[in-house]
Order: structure tokens, then sequence, then C-alpha cells
């Protein structure tokens, strides 16, 4: 191996390595996003807030990595993660096509999820407003702070 491709090995090690801790975390934040899914399924609002947690700690590892590749790739003067990847022609191509068929599923999930949060966010105010006498507010908004019941207005413009 030539002295000029010793640091481009060990820059496809890095690489490889990334990709892989990546694609663990990845798969370990669908998981979560399936615990997240049953505890809205089951309002089970303890669980809920544990995988919350959980999940947000995935997902700054996984921003920590990708921030990880982005100095990987530029350290290879790389000027496309494809075209990176197809050049170095060891398996690297097929992990990182298995990494964004993850990355879509968790994201798919996580749409599912929000879809599941606000339908359950409606059934929640439907429900408090069978409460409420008729023609009473509502105690506060998604702010936290009481609505005024005044229509917001334009004050002008730029």
């Amino acid at each position: 191996m030539t002295a000029s491709g010793a640091p481009a090995a060990g820059l496809a090690q890095q690489l490889q390595e990334n990709l892989q801790a990546q694609q663990q975390c990845a798969q370990e934040l669908l998981g979560l996003l399936q615990a997240e899914r049953e505890a809205l399924i089951h309002s089970d609002v303890a669980r809920l807030e544990s995988v919350t947690r959980d999940k947000s700690e995935a997902a700054n590892v996984l921003q920590r990595l990708g921030n990880s590749l982005t100095q990987l790739r530029n350290a290879a003067r790389a000027p496309s993660m494809d075209g990176w990847l197809a050049s170095l022609r060891n398996g690297l191509p097929a992990l990182w096509s298995e990494l964004l068929a993850l990355a879509a599923k968790c994201q798919a999930a996580n749409q599912d999820n929000a879809v599941l949060l606000g339908t359950r966010e409606a059934q929640l105010k439907q429900t408090l407003r069978a409460f409420r006498p008729a023609g009473a507010p509502e105690i506060y908004g998604r702010s936290g702070y009481a609505a005024l019941g005044i229509a917001p207005r334009q004050l002008g413009s730029a």
C-alpha cells in the first residue's frame, strides 16, 4: 500500500464504522418508534415519557454520527456521498443503501406516530369540551396561556 493509500484506507475504515454505528442506532430508533406507537395506542403515559427520552437520545446520537460522517466526507474531499462510496467498492454502497432504507422506515413510523398523536389530541379536546359548561371558554391553549377570545388582527406589514 502506498503512503497516499494509507490515509484513504483509514478513512474507509472510519466510514464503515460510522455507517455501522448509524445503522445500529437507526434500528434502535425504529424499535423506539414502534414502542412509542404502542404507548400511544394504549394511552400509556409513563411508557410514552420514557420512550420519548430514549428516542431523543437516539436522535442526538444519530445527529453526532451524521456530523462525523460529513467530516469524513470532507476529509476525503468527496463531492458527494454516493460517489465516494462507489469509488471505495468494498460493500459500503450496500451498507449505505440499507441505512437509507432504514431511515425511510424511521421517518414513516415517526409520521404515523404524529398522526396518532394528533388524533389523540383531538379526542382529548373533544372530551374536555363535553365536560365544560356550554359557552365556557377553553382553560388554556397549546401555548399554556388562556385564550383571550378575541380574533387576532393585523397591526401592520412591512
